[in-house]
């Protein structure tokens, strides 16, 4: 995994930037299960986000991990329209098979933009990536501008992840969760802004998108629901990059087995995370 270095804005020290942590690299059939959930959970509020997709348009979805977006967005745009995938590891992508589909292994924050196309799609989206992108999330949002022609569409879902946790303080797993997770400063710890989805629609405004929309869900559920089953394959995958750069200790498994308690229990429920979606134009 790369890692970005910044200057410090106080003292100018180099600094460790967050890097993405749930790669597949050596966990592919894991990961392509994780991946195969999160589309079950996600895809039919994706799909209502970019609705407004016509025949003969040009898209272009950034990490677009197992493709599901992919190929419902293919079916929209039709034999006429094209749609562009991109994602640093295509190792899903590549299974796609459609002559309307574009495949490019390509860095949003990285890579030139001229490889895809600057101003030349009706719609670029993304879902559940620019959390990842700690500190340079703006910089993201404005590539992505960059890659639409006047008055297409950006679309983007994210999380406030710090959100999900056990909902009722009588249950026993309510209060040690709690006081681990800290409204999720453990998020925070990693160098990640838990409340990152809400600023979605300022950040739209600030790189220069007009006919902004915005919309927040959530649910209550089991700890055992698909959600809860999702949440715990994740949390798993953060224990082993937690373990590479700290080593097994047992501070790390007592944390883990609090953080991940409450998605085994059927008595368990929780709150998800907020899920935002947030959608502007370009308007020159």
């Amino acid at each position: 995994m790369a890692e970005w270095r910044d200057a410090d804005s106080a003292g100018g020290a180099a600094e460790h930037r967050p890097t993405y942590r749930l790669s597949a690299t050596g966990r592919q059939a894991a990961e392509d299960e994780r991946l195969q959930l999160l589309e079950i959970l996600f895809d039919p509020a994706s799909r209502r986000h970019r609705s407004l997709v016509q025949p003969g348009w040009r898209c272009l979805e950034v990490g677009a991990g197992r493709g599901s977006m992919v190929r419902w967005l293919a079916e929209q745009v039709g034999e006429h329209g094209h749609v562009v995938a991109t994602d640093v590891d295509i190792t899903y992508l590549e299974r796609l098979d459609l002559p309307n589909v574009e495949v490019r292994r390509h860095n949003i924050l990285e890579d030139q933009l001229e490889s895809l196309g600057p101003q030349s799609f009706d719609l670029v989206s993304s879902r559940l990536m620019l959390f990842w992108l700690a500190g340079r999330q703006e910089q993201a949002i404005r590539r992505m501008v960059e890659c639409l022609r006047p008055g297409g569409w950006l679309v983007d879902e994210d999380g406030d992840w710090g959100t999900v946790a056990p909902i009722d303080p009588a249950h026993p797993i309510y209060e040690p969760y709690r006081r681990l997770w800290r409204e999720g400063q453990w998020w925070r710890d990693r160098g990640y802004d838990p409340l990152f989805g809400r600023k979605l629609p300022s950040l739209f405004e600030r790189c220069g998108l007009g006919h902004i929309a915005h919309e927040v869900r959530a649910e209550v559920l089991r700890g055992t629901s698909s959600w809860g089953k999702w949440w715990l394959q994740t949390l798993e995958v953060m224990r082993a990059t937690d373990e590479a750069i700290e080593g097994r200790t047992e501070r790390l498994e007592n944390e883990y087995e609090v953080l991940t308690k409450p998605w085994t229990d059927e008595s368990c429920w929780f709150l998800t995370a907020l899920i935002h979606a947030c959608r502007g134009q370009r308007l020159a």
